[in-house]
């Protein structure tokens, strides 16, 4: 009659019994997960910034830590489809897409889009969302969709403070032993960013309302949380020269709306903002919205919104 109780005494543990396995795909996302895991376990970052998000062909290494996951948190579907796909051929992890995650507020592409007369189909300014068609230097890790969603959402620091408390929470479920830890780091996490938050929000204030143009309209959420306004942003294509309808576009809505500030990224093909700058004297900063340019782990995320306020003000302010 003892025989069921040694029977369970030998079965194998459950995945949980040690700190689960984690791969996070874009590096703020990995430095959010690295905050609340740590002195746990260290997550594994799965895009490095390097790699072209829209045609991937994954690494032995990353195809094996998918593989060895007990747990993925990602952005979405919307960010990075191809992911979605690697997920069903190569993991039987449990996924958290964050943006489907209750905690996340979204916000719609906002379109500030030139004349149907001043633009055709191929040659024009797009401010929604990119295509599957992005220069292969250009070392982005968008790869969403139109689907009117703007996926670029860990931006929004009430969605980070979210996300933190989500996170210390599935990771407790899934690892109870190193629960207080996860609670504990979470709320530190969070105290960290509020105050980074109300910092990033005095050192804007005097720019609220301000226009400025972006190179992809990726910048909603933090403009959004900043009261900055986006004015237009320019559809990245293919590596071709600008056409001379999108110069036109860009240069009227700078005019228009009395814009000095563009704000360009990190590896991008800046040549049609370098036009309409020698032609308007419009300043061109730079914003990393995916830290690409920092150093992976739990500081990563506070240095990136950081910078971004800084690369704002510094243009904004600039003689």
């Amino acid at each position: 009659m003892r025989l069921p109780l040694v029977a369970a005494l030998l079965a194998p543990l459950p995945a949980w019994a040690e700190p689960p396995a984690v791969v996070t795909d874009i590096a703020p996302v990995h430095s959010l997960v690295s905050q609340v895991m740590a002195g746990v376990a260290e997550p594994t970052l799965l895009l490095d910034g390097v790699a072209d998000p829209h045609s991937v062909s994954l690494r032995p290494s990353q195809a094996r830590a998918l593989e060895n996951a007990d747990l993925v948190i990602w952005v979405g579907d919307a960010l990075t489809p191809w992911l979605g796909r690697a997920l069903a051929d190569l993991s039987g992890a449990e996924t958290i897409a964050l943006l489907d995650h209750p905690a996340t507020t979204l916000r719609d592409f906002v379109q500030v889009a030139p004349e149907p007369h001043e633009a055709n189909e191929d040659d024009h300014l797009d401010t929604h969302a990119h295509d599957d068609d992005h220069d292969d230097d250009h070392d982005d890790p968008h790869a969403h969709g139109d689907d009117g969603v703007d996926p670029h959402a860990w931006l929004s620091p009430d969605n980070a403070r979210g996300w933190l408390g989500a996170l210390a929470e599935a990771l407790a479920a899934r690892d109870p032993e190193n629960a207080e830890r996860y609670t504990a780091n979470a709320e530190a996490a969070i105290v960290d960013l509020t105050r980074l938050d109300a910092r990033i929000e005095a050192q804007l204030e005097p720019f609220a309302g301000t226009e400025i143009v972006t190179l992809h309209d990726a910048f909603g959420y933090f403009a959004d949380t900043y009261r900055l306004e986006v004015a237009g942003s320019v559809k990245a294509g293919d590596g071709a020269a600008p056409s001379a309808a999108a110069v036109d576009a860009l240069q009227d809505i700078v005019a228009e709306h009395a814009v000095s500030c563009a704000f360009s990224e990190p590896g991008a093909d800046t040549g049609l903002l370098d036009t309409i700058a020698g032609e308007t004297g419009l300043r061109i900063g730079v914003l990393d919205m995916t830290g690409v340019t920092l150093t992976p782990g739990p500081e990563l995320y506070g240095r990136m919104m950081a910078d971004l306020a800084d690369s704002v003000e510094t243009c904004l302010t600039a003689d």
